[in-house]
């Protein structure tokens, strides 16, 4: 499988590359700076959402979308230089028979001004996906600046 995940906060999205060495055991490394306007946060009631979704890439059709999670960051819990590393299930849609259809481990940091050196880069984001069988792994860090 060629399998990459598009990360999207506040409307706007970016996409880990396909790992082509690692067949069904991907690895990426991939860290995402999304900076969030003001009144976009304000909009979402202090609640900032990250989704992430596992696409398996195709030559000659569409990517086939894989699974995904939603996760909600409080704004009001923001600590500067604090990695907050969670575990959540991954949500295979219409695509599995059973809503469960993995694990994701992400890492993420929320604070008034996005800091490069506050990542761990040895504790980045641990990206885990079981499907089937084959355990896809990959690492990508979502850090969110608040700009006020």
């Amino acid at each position: 499988m060629k399998v990459y995940a598009k990360v999207s906060v506040a409307g706007n999205s970016k996409c880990t590359e396909v790992d082509l060495e690692n067949g069904t055991d991907p690895k990426w490394n991939a860290p995402f700076k999304f900076i969030i306007p003001e009144e976009k946060i304000i909009q979402a009631q202090g609640k900032i959402s990250i989704k992430i979704e596992l696409f398996c890439k195709r030559s000659l059709k569409q990517d086939k979308y894989v699974g995904e999670v939603n996760l909600s960051l409080d704004s009001q819990c923001a600590k500067s230089c604090n990695n907050t590393n969670s575990t959540c299930s991954v949500d295979g849609g219409t695509n599995s028979e059973s809503s469960n259809f993995g694990t994701l481990m992400y890492a993420s940091v929320l604070g008034d001004k996005f800091k490069e050196d506050c990542i761990d880069k040895n504790q980045m984001a641990q990206l885990g996906a079981t499907i089937g069988t084959a355990m896809l792994t990959a690492a990508v860090t979502v850090g969110v600046a608040v700009l006020l």
